[in-house]
C-alpha cells in the first residue's frame, strides 16, 4: 500500500503489471485521450449553440439566464456530483491527488472521499436529475424566448452525446456504480475481484458475483 494507492487499487499500480491482465483493452482502466474525445466533442456539440442561444436572448434575461446556467454547471460538477457518483469510482482512489486525473473529469477538485461500494437507489436519482438540469436550464430558456433554431440544435447535441458515450464509452467506463454504464457484468465482476475493498464493499451491499 502507498500513499498514491491507499485503497489497493488496480490502476494505480505500474502499467506494466497489466501486461497480462485479462481486462487489457477492455476497460477504461487508465487515462486515455481517446475516451476525452469522444465524451467532449459531441457535448459541446449541444454545449456551444445553448450558450450563444443564451448569450442572444433580450437583456437582461440573457444575462440572468446564463449566469444561473454556468453557476449550476459548476455547482453540479464540483459540489453535488462527486459525493453522489464520482466518489463511487477507482479514479476516484488516488490517494496523494487533490485533483481527479480520469479521462472525462481531468483537473477537477476532489470534494468527496472515496466510496468503494456501490451508489444506491436516492444517489442514482439525484445523478439523473442533476444531470439531466444541465440542459434543461437552456432548453426552457431557449423556449421561453422562441430561440428555435439554437433550441433544436442544443436537443440535437445532447441527443447524439448520449448516443455516443453509450455507444463509446459507458461501455468501457469502470465507474460502474453510474446508471448509464453498460459494462457486462462479467467484465464488471472480474475487476472488483482483482480490488478486495470495492469487492468486499459490493458485496456486502448485496450485488450478487457470479462465481
Amino acid at each position: 500500500m502507498s500513499s498514491s494507492n491507499p485503497h489497493c487499487i488496480c490502476i494505480w499500480e505500474d502499467e506494466e503489471s497489466c501486461e497480462d491482465c485479462n481486462l487489457k483493452g477492455r476497460l477504461h482502466c487508465h487515462l486515455n485521450k481517446k475516451y476525452a474525445i469522444i465524451f467532449g466533442i459531441p457535448f459541446f456539440i449541444g454545449f456551444i449553440p445553448a450558450f450563444i442561444g443564451l448569450i442572444l436572448l433580450n437583456y437582461p434575461l440573457n444575462l440572468i439566464s446564463t449566469l444561473v446556467w454556468i453557476g449550476y454547471i459548476i455547482f453540479f460538477f464540483l459540489v453535488w456530483e462527486p459525493p453522489i457518483l464520482c466518489a463511487h469510482c477507482p479514479y476516484y482512489a488516488e490517494g496523494d491527488s487533490k485533483t481527479l486525473h480520469c479521462s472525462i473529469n481531468y483537473g477537477f477538485l476532489k470534494t468527496a472521499k472515496f466510496k468503494p461500494g456501490p451508489t444506491n437507489l436516492w444517489e442514482k436519482i439525484q445523478f439523473l436529475i442533476g444531470a439531466n438540469i444541465i440542459f434543461a436550464i437552456p432548453i426552457v430558456f431557449l423556449a421561453i424566448e422562441g430561440k428555435w433554431v439554437f433550441l433544436g440544435l442544443t436537443v440535437f447535441g445532447v441527443v447524439l452525446w448520449y448516443l455516443v458515450i453509450q455507444l463509446k464509452v459507458c461501455t468501457d467506463c469502470i465507474n460502474f456504480s453510474c446508471v448509464l454504464n453498460r459494462v457486462p457484468k462479467e467484465i464488471r465482476d472480474e475487476f472488483l475481484k482483482k480490488n478486495p475493498e470495492m469487492y468486499e464493499a459490493w458485496k456486502k451491499s448485496g450485488y450478487k458475483f457470479d462465481e
